[in-house]
């Protein structure tokens, strides 16, 4: 029996790159903290290894300046690079020239790294909402061909009700993306995801399972996603309020295996690969934003800091 093809994505971050919380290490302690982030992409490498499996890794630009072998063993590997920004912000925190900064900067840094062409962007928490739109316009004008942030429903950090389920095309004022959005269930404005972050850890195989039957019941692929440190029982803690404390570290133990099962039953590749396997079929099914990208954002007084000189402005 052939397998139908699904999508294989990583976020790689390290485990005190939590978003929307105070009790997250500020900025300019990430240099001072133990980073996990090496070993635990590297143990997902041997599992896509061992299964036959490729994935897209979306690598923050940050990860990619403190470990840069890191970015050249998993493009030597076979997989896709792809950007998950510079900073790791929300995108409702950038104004629009400190967004088209950072996303450029990752682009170019990991481009340099790898020495291929980066195609693919996904926001910090995929959260590109309706009233981000504007950031799809500064993604095209970067060079990027694809998306990979929207939730169709409800989310942590998203969400975007009106987006499609299945892989479709992003028309905006400044020209088009295809857009892989995360896999979820239900209906309308009540989709929830179930294949990524803490979704996948805490549910049960069989329930991931049951929602991949019914994407493969829709002609649809599932868009399996994991993050580095959901392999990590033994990161560090940090002391987060109880709810985001059970979304961040219950599971952990069980993800590892759960990650093994799915990738011995069915087939992944990365996103990039995907698109070019199924391109005139993503172009049948397209979201105009042309108008909602019209509204920008005022400068933001809180000013996140650009990249580190040397990166900023550079041609993709």
């Amino acid at each position: 029996m052939t397998l139908q093809t699904h999508i294989l994505t990583v976020d790689v971050e390290d485990w005190f790159h939590i978003l929307e919380t105070d009790a997250a290490p500020e900025r300019a302690r990430w240099d001072e903290l133990e980073s996990r982030v090496e070993r635990n992409t590297e143990r997902l490498l041997e599992l896509f290894a061992q299964a036959g499996a490729s994935a897209s890794f979306f690598v923050v630009g940050w990860i990619a300046r403190r470990h840069p072998d890191l970015v050249r063993r998993i493009a030597a590997a076979g997989h896709e690079i792809a950007s998950h920004s510079y900073w790791h912000e929300v995108v409702r925190n950038h104004d629009l020239a400190s967004f088209a900064a950072d996303a450029r900067a990752s682009k170019a840094l990991l481009e340099d790294l790898s020495g291929a062409r980066v195609e693919g962007f996904r926001a910090a928490g995929n959260s590109i909402t309706p009233s981000e739109s504007w950031a799809f316009d500064v993604l095209v004008e970067s060079g990027f061909v694809y998306d990979a942030s929207l939730c169709p429903g409800r989310s942590s950090h998203g969400g975007f009700a009106a987006a499609p389920p299945a892989p479709h095309l992003l028309r905006c004022r400044a020209g088009s993306l295809i857009e892989i959005p995360s896999s979820t269930v239900g209906c309308g404005r009540w989709r929830t995801p179930y294949a990524g972050g803490g979704y996948l850890r805490l549910l049960p195989h069989g329930l991931v399972r049951a929602g991949i039957a019914l994407e493969e019941g829709l002609g649809r692929p599932a868009n399996l996603n994991v993050h580095p440190r959901e392999i990590d029982p033994g990161q560090p803690r940090i002391r987060l309020p109880l709810k985001r404390r059970f979304r961040y570290y219950v599971g952990l133990r069980g993800t590892e295996r759960k990650l093994e099962r799915l990738l011995g039953e069915y087939r992944f590749i990365g996103a990039r690969a995907w698109i070019r396997e199924r391109r005139p079929e993503i172009l049948g099914r397209v979201l105009d934003l042309r108008e909602a990208s019209l509204a920008h954002p005022a400068p933001d007084p809180r000013r996140i800091p650009p990249p580190p000189p040397g990166w900023e402005g550079r041609a993709a």
